[in-house]
């Protein structure tokens, strides 16, 4: 996740709803002890997720890329009682503090992690499918493909949010987009995907580094 640090961030951040004590310890706990802290969610884009999860109320929600395990306690914000989550993430090095604030939030029991690549993963058939919310935070080279799980696996109805589809502006750069293997031509084909797709309706809100939100139809 890319952080712009700018005056409408910090007045929107200032205006909105606080995280709570867990995940204030968990931030912290992530920039001291991680040498990528910059990957975890801001506490607004964190309570987007919550906000989200609680306006569709998931009985069912996927992740990939729990990192740290922010945002995914975020996200278990909106669960029906009874939910679950499964969480992929590709760094088994942080199953610790994973499990401790999964813990700590009395999450451990409805929470289901998986490591190793998203892909090989996918391709198990370890997951049972039928999500309500699917939440996509990880590598971008195979962004398509996590995006064509998805859709197979929602229930109809079911809504999917993409991180990070406006790559830092470079998704604008003619000369980026020219490269076929640059990050920006990856993510463009990935917002080309979504938007035409048949099962889809989305929209693409330029904030943060650009969030794909899409309902599958």
């Amino acid at each position: 996740m890319a952080h712009f640090e700018d005056a409408t961030n910090e007045y929107s951040a200032v205006h909105s709803s606080s995280e709570n004590n867990v995940l204030s310890q968990l931030r912290r706990a992530t920039w001291l002890s991680t040498t990528k802290p910059q990957m975890l969610s801001d506490p607004i884009q964190g309570r987007f997720l919550s906000m989200i999860s609680k306006m569709i109320r998931p009985n069912r929600i996927l992740e990939f890329g729990t990192f740290t395990g922010y945002s995914t306690i975020c996200l278990a914000e909106g669960l029906v009682d009874g939910g679950e989550i499964d969480t992929l993430e590709i760094n088994d090095e942080l199953e610790d503090i994973q499990i401790k604030y999964f813990k700590e939030a009395g999450l451990n029991d409805i929470i289901s992690r998986y490591y190793g690549h998203a892909l090989e993963i996918i391709e198990s058939g370890d997951l049972k499918g039928g999500y309500d919310l699917v939440w996509i935070d990880a590598d971008k080279e195979h962004q398509i493909e996590y995006v064509e799980f998805a859709i197979k696996n929602l229930n109809p109805g079911g809504w999917l949010l993409v991180d990070n589809v406006i790559w830092g502006g470079a998704v604008l750069d003619k000369m980026k987009l020219s490269r076929p293997d640059s990050g920006a031509s990856r993510i463009h084909r990935l917002n080309q995907h979504i938007v035409n797709h048949e099962k889809l309706e989305n929209v693409l809100l330029p904030v943060w580094d650009g969030v794909q939100i899409a309902r599958k139809i």
